[in-house]
């Protein structure tokens, strides 16, 4: 008799350790689903300067050679970019086409040199360029985000040089 005893006791124990891995189980998936969500937050993609997928996903401040950049017609669909547009921003475009990037013509075209890329969440990454090469030592003053195909988006130096 003393053995079925035993027995119970270890199906007791058996359950109880099953039903903690079950619990533990639960809850790691309820964190990293919570943490998952949580990167196509436009508040979130702005504040690390990544895109989120699709159309006007780009983050309005990108990081390139330990700087920040601003463009003040993007922000990851954030609402508050909208919503706090002034009356000059309103009726610009999102992007321009390469032909309006003013970047020179004829032998004084310096086109655009890619130097980075913004990372996408679940998508391609957005090439950074420069108007031409920037002299080692010195700052680009802004840089050019492709936001899809002949769709550019200039960046603008945030703080001083």
């Amino acid at each position: 008799m003393s053995g079925e005893g035993a027995d119970d006791r270890s199906t007791t124990r058996r359950r109880r350790v099953r039903r903690r891995v079950v619990m533990v189980s639960i809850a790691v998936l309820v964190v990293l689903g919570t943490l998952c969500g949580a990167t196509f937050i436009p508040k979130v993609a702005n504040h690390f300067g990544y895109a989120l997928p699709g159309e006007r996903g780009l983050p309005y401040k990108v990081h390139y050679n330990g700087r920040d950049y601003r463009n003040d017609l993007t922000c990851a669909r954030a609402r508050w970019c909208e919503d706090g547009r002034t009356p000059e921003l309103r009726p610009r475009a999102y992007c321009t086409p390469r032909a309006g990037l003013n970047l020179g013509g004829g032998n004084s075209d310096t086109g655009l040199v890619k130097v980075d890329e913004v990372f996408t969440m679940f998508g391609p990454s957005h090439p950074v360029f420069t108007a031409g090469l920037v002299p080692r030592g010195e700052t680009a003053t802004n840089v050019i985000v492709e936001a899809s195909d002949d769709c550019y988006l200039t960046y603008d130096l945030m703080g001083g040089p």
